[in-house]
């Protein structure tokens, strides 16, 4: 069975998923948001270059994209 995950951006839009759901009679389980920083910390690797990114971005080395830009190579 797949996985799916759901990401409402408000409470109406939360209501109307578990309504539509529940009309359905599909079972699911509702959590609250977590944290990705301590799944990326669990790797060596990952957590050395999170951290440097996340020094970088303090530093101000950071590259800003507009939306148009995203997909150019």
């Amino acid at each position: 069975m797949t996985t799916l995950t759901i990401h409402p951006v408000s409470e109406d839009q939360e209501t109307a998923i578990r309504i539509f759901l529940d009309a359905l009679h599909v079972n699911y389980d509702a959590s609250e948001e977590t944290d990705d920083t301590a799944y990326l910390l669990s790797s060596p690797a990952n957590a050395e270059h999170l951290q440097k990114s996340m020094q970088q971005g303090q530093n101000g080395e950071i590259t800003k994209l507009g939306l148009d830009d995203i997909w150019k190579p």
